[in-house]
């Protein structure tokens, strides 16, 4: 993942929504949302959650 892809990630692990994310990081709620598309292709899921739970092992290891 780029570190804006993993920035994203970070937030939609802690649940933060779209726009929540996009005024945390200065970008528009649409550039979020094709970063969540990158991340998911990149790491394999279909969903926001499976992305977070991802997230969340890899963090916990």
């Amino acid at each position: 993942l780029t570190s804006r892809e993993s920035e994203v990630l970070l937030w939609i692990s802690r649940g933060k929504a779209n726009r929540e994310i996009g005024e945390i990081l200065a970008i528009s709620p649409r550039t979020v949302n094709k970063h969540l598309e990158q991340i998911f292709v990149k790491l394999g899921v279909e969903n926001r959650a499976s992305a977070a739970a991802r997230a969340v092992r890899a963090l916990a290891r």
